[in-house]
């Protein structure tokens, strides 16, 4: 089976590869606490986070899917 075939499992794993991707660099690049104790973040870890979820929900709505599938051929 072809995994990139089936367009429900290429999101979810282009969404949970950004989601660590832009999580990673969130970490790597813009996370600081400056002289007076403050945390700067930028706009990598909300939008990691989105992604990350967003991918697991559609990784979730492939697995229903193939146990639909698999149940409906018996």
């Amino acid at each position: 089976m072809n995994f990139f075939t089936n367009k429900t499992l290429t999101l979810a794993l282009i969404s949970l590869g950004l989601g660590l991707i832009f999580i990673i660099a969130e970490n790597i690049f813009y996370q600081f606490v400056d002289s007076d104790g403050v945390l700067h973040e930028s706009m990598f870890m909300p939008l990691g986070v989105i992604s990350i979820t967003v991918g697991i929900l559609f990784l979730l709505f492939f697995i229903i899917q193939k146990i639909r599938c698999s149940f409906h051929k018996k």
